[in-house]
């Protein structure tokens, strides 16, 4: 009876002893964070990460670890669906954010990885981390851009009315925001050496958004929308001057259409700082 009386008041206690202290588990968790070859350290956050009986912020720790290593071996995907994983268990992991903030700069991704490095900022104000990634990710964007613009205009020198280059120059200093007035000036010279093409009437709008020219941006996403009206670029960049307007239920409308005929707008908009 003693005995049976004993071995029922171990297996409470084991019952009662939380999973990240159990020798299994803490012992892979130690492998996940330790010195050892990437592979094997993956794994070790794998096992973690898979244990849904686990602590949830311990697993979203594994997620982001395991992220790290997928990025240091070049599985750029993987990492970021990694750290994906890891907010989802706790979307104030501000290490997630980082964490995919460096996979998308290390890319070239910078706007997106921008928008990751200030949201953690805003969770981590002094996150050393996020302070010095955010400010590589800055002039990684200006100097892309700045070689995006130099190639353009190299370009153009031996075509100078050429419709198409004019109007990617414009398009890339419009998604930057720099430059504006010289932006337009591109769109324009694109929009008379080829009349009534969408894509650069997509292109004016955008500046004209980003100048504070509403009504202008307005009459461009409309135009180009008359010449391809199920376009979901279109419908959605009118959304965000319709909303800007204070027009909310035709921005709505403008937006449920727009993810509709082209799934992920949304973010692409996001990524023009918009």
């Amino acid at each position: 009876m003693k005995r049976a009386a004993a071995c029922l008041a171990a297996l409470m206690a084991i019952g009662c002893t939380p999973i990240s202290e159990q020798p299994h588990t803490q012992a892979q968790w130690q492998a996940c964070r330790g010195e050892g070859f990437s592979a094997d350290r993956a794994a070790a956050c794998t096992a973690v990460a898979g244990d849904r009986t686990a602590d949830p912020a311990q697993r979203a720790l594994a997620y982001v670890e395991r992220g790290r290593l997928r990025a240091e071996m070049s599985q750029n995907g993987r990492a970021i669906a990694d750290f994906g994983r890891a907010l989802r268990l706790d979307p104030q992991l501000a290490e997630a954010l980082i964490g995919r903030a460096g996979v998308h700069a290390a890319r070239g991704a910078y706007p997106t990885a921008l928008r990751d490095y200030d949201a953690a900022l805003a969770l981590a104000p002094n996150n050393p981390a996020a302070i010095r990634g955010r400010e590589i990710a800055l002039q990684g964007r200006v100097d892309a851009v700045a070689a995006e613009l130099a190639a353009l205009t190299d370009a153009l020198a031996d075509n100078p009315r050429d419709p198409g280059l004019l109007n990617n120059r414009c398009w890339v200093r419009a998604v930057a925001g720099r430059e504006l007035e010289i932006a337009l000036a591109d769109c324009n010279a694109s929009l008379i050496a080829e009349p009534n093409n969408a894509n650069t009437l997509d292109s004016r709008a955008l500046v004209h958004l980003k100048r504070g020219a509403l009504q202008d941006a307005l009459r461009d996403y409309e135009a180009a929308l008359a010449l391809e009206p199920n376009d979901g670029h279109y419908l959605y960049g009118r959304g965000v001057v319709r909303r800007a307007l204070g027009m909310n239920a035709e921005a709505a409308a403008d937006f449920a259409a727009g993810e509709r005929a082209r799934p992920g707008v949304a973010e692409l908009y996001r990524s023009y700082g918009v």
